[in-house]
C-alpha cells in the first residue's frame, strides 16, 4: 500500500518507523526525482525557507490524515536512493530511504540498537530474527556473551531486551516491522549472577 504526503504533491510512502517519541527514524518514498528532492530539502529548511517540521501521511482510500511525523533534528537524517526502470508502470521513478543514521550503528554507550525487517518476508522467521536479535545484543553488551547463552539470555531477559513498535502508539505503518533492542541498566550484573549461580554455563 502506498500512503500519499500532505505536504508535497506526487510523493508516496509505502513504509514509515517511528522512535518510541514520536519521532521519524525511517521513510520511504516513491516519487518523481524533483518532489523526492524537494521532500528532502524541506526537511532541512527553517519554516520561513519553505520548510516542514513533520511528514503527515494520508489513507490512500479517504486522503484523510493517518498519522503526524514530527521530523526531530534533520541533521541526524541521511537518504539512499536508486532509480525504478524506466519502463515500470509508473514511470521514471526514484525510490528513496530516508533514514536515521543510528539504524546502521547500534550505540553501545546507549546499549541500544535498531532491529528492522520486512514485514512481508521476514517479520515471520523467528530463528532469523532471534539470531539477529542475539546479534546485536552481543555487539552492545559490555561482557562477552558466549553462543550457548543465547536461549537462556532471551528466555530470562526478552520482555526487557526486545521492545516490538507494533504495540506502541508509534507503531510502524507499512510493510517493515521494526524493535528497539535495549541493555536494561542491570544487565551485565544480571549475567555475572547467572554464571556464579550456574544458570549459565561456560561450556
Amino acid at each position: 500500500m502506498l500512503y500519499p504526503v500532505k505536504e508535497l504533491q506526487d510523493i508516496f510512502v509505502d513504509a514509515c518507523v517511528r522512535a518510541p517519541d514520536g519521532e521519524l527514524v525511517f521513510i520511504s518514498v516513491f516519487g518523481r526525482d524533483g518532489a523526492v528532492q524537494q521532500l528532502y530539502a524541506s526537511l532541512h529548511l527553517g519554516i520561513q525557507e519553505g520548510g516542514i517540521r513533520q511528514i503527515t501521511l494520508l489513507d490512500p482510500d479517504t486522503s484523510q490524515p493517518l498519522a503526524a511525523v514530527p521530523i526531530g533534528d534533520p541533521r541526524r537524517l541521511d537518504k539512499y536512493s536508486g532509480r525504478l526502470p524506466k519502463d515500470n508502470l509508473f514511470g521514471n521513478l526514484v525510490h528513496t530511504w530516508i533514514y536515521d543514521e543510528s539504524l546502521l550503528n547500534p550505540s553501545k554507550a546507549a546499549g541500544s540498537a535498531w532491529l528492522l525487517v520486512d514485514r512481508e518476508t521476514q517479520a515471520h522467521d523467528i530463528g532469523s530474527l532471534e539470531a539477529r536479535t542475539w546479534l546485536l545484543i552481543e555487539q552492545l553488551s559490555p561482557l562477552p556473551l558466549l553462543p550457548h547463552w543465547r536461549a537462556p539470555v532471551l528466555g530470562m531477559l526478552r520482555d526487557q531486551l526486545v521492545n516490538t513498535l507494533d504495540q506502541t502508539p508509534h507503531a510502524p505503518i507499512g510493510r517493515i516491522h521494526a524493535s528497539r533492542i535495549v541493555l536494561p541498566d542491570a544487565f551485565s550484573e544480571a549475567i555475572s549472577g547467572w554464571v556464579r549461580d550456574g544458570s549459565l554455563r561456560l561450556n
